[in-house]
């Protein structure tokens, strides 16, 4: 047992250093796809699915609507996946997840402060939805959906809260009923700071693998967590430099992608580490170029990363493999 804790702390050691001498590789544009999709705005990350459709939610005004739009990748389908009305003006949107299958879980919160679980079915209609058993005065930042439907939650103690509690974490798995199963409390991710600017690019991410784990990024590492809510490892990273914040985090077929970004002087500027999701070693770094764009919204095994760009009034995705 010890010589297993040693090897694996060697490899985190060895995986960290490997980091540290990446040289970022150019993305190559290879092939473009043009939709029939006019441009929409939309809040935070493209989310997607195993068959590469993308998941937006869509800037109607005010980030607190729940109005969450699936484009296929031909773009030829499409679904808006919205709250029931008795609902959409009386809660305010936080966080939504996706499965590798397609199926849409949003969490929201309403006028008290309290935490709602809305699942959706394939037509985009609320086919049921939940209270979490939960405090007011804890926050939802993130959330992911596990195969069995149990649901992993991140989120922060508000401003509001004890001394103690203010910007400390919360992290836990409830069931579909929103029965809190199981506190994840050692952790190790770092607390919120809840005095930043709002210029600051938070980090943060959340994503759910095919192998039926949930990935929870921090600024310094990955946390692979079982539906059981088991930390099944850390997979630690370095920054490109200080100025970068850990953005997103992809999964494809026992690969890892952790975005970062950066503010620049006119627009954000984005690399991307690839690692083994099993081990942590680095596969790559890589940035995108003036041919691919910064908009990234899917990564592929085997395609490599998808870009969204537009061209003619219309949506082009931009597929760049990786080398």
């Amino acid at each position: 047992m010890l010589f297993l804790f040693l090897a694996l702390l060697m490899g985190g050691f060895a995986a960290q250093d490997a980091l540290q001498h990446l040289t970022p590789r150019p993305l190559k544009a290879s092939t473009v796809r043009k939709l029939e999709v006019p441009p929409f705005g939309s809040f935070g990350n493209t989310l997607c699915d195993d068959s590469l459709a993308m998941y937006d939610h869509l800037a109607f005004g005010s980030y607190r609507h729940t109005t969450i739009l699936r484009t296929s990748l031909s773009g030829n389908e499409s679904t808006l996946y919205k709250l029931p009305d008795e609902f959409a003006d009386s809660t305010a949107f936080n966080d939504f997840s996706v499965t590798p299958e397609g199926a849409v879980t949003a969490l929201v919160e309403d006028e008290q402060g309290h935490s709602m679980r809305f699942d959706f079915d394939s037509e985009g209609k609320a086919s049921s939805h939940t209270n979490l058993e939960l405090s007011e005065q804890v926050e939802g930042d993130k959330i992911a959906v596990f195969p069995n439907n149990t649901m992993l939650f991140s989120g922060h103690y508000r401003a509001n809260a004890p001394a103690g509690l203010r910007g400390k974490r919360f992290i836990g798995i409830f069931q579909p009923s929103g029965k809190l199963i199981r506190r994840l409390d050692q952790t190790g991710l770092e607390d919120i700071n809840l005095d930043l600017p709002a210029s600051h690019i938070p980090d943060g991410g959340i994503t759910i693998g095919r192998d039926g784990n949930v990935y929870l990024l921090s600024s310094e590492k990955v946390l692979v967590i079982s539906a059981s809510g088991r930390i099944q490892t850390k997979i630690p990273f370095t920054k490109p430099d200080p100025g970068f914040s850990a953005v997103e985090v992809q999964y494809s077929q026992g690969l890892l992608v952790i975005s970062f970004a950066k503010p620049g002087k006119t627009i954000d500027i984005f690399q991307y580490l690839v690692v083994n999701a099993s081990t942590g070693e680095p596969v790559g770094l890589y940035e995108p170029t003036e041919d691919t764009g910064n908009s990234n919204v899917c990564f592929s095994r085997s395609e490599g990363f998808l870009f969204f760009t537009i061209k003619n009034n219309r949506v082009n995705i931009i597929t760049a493999p990786l080398r």
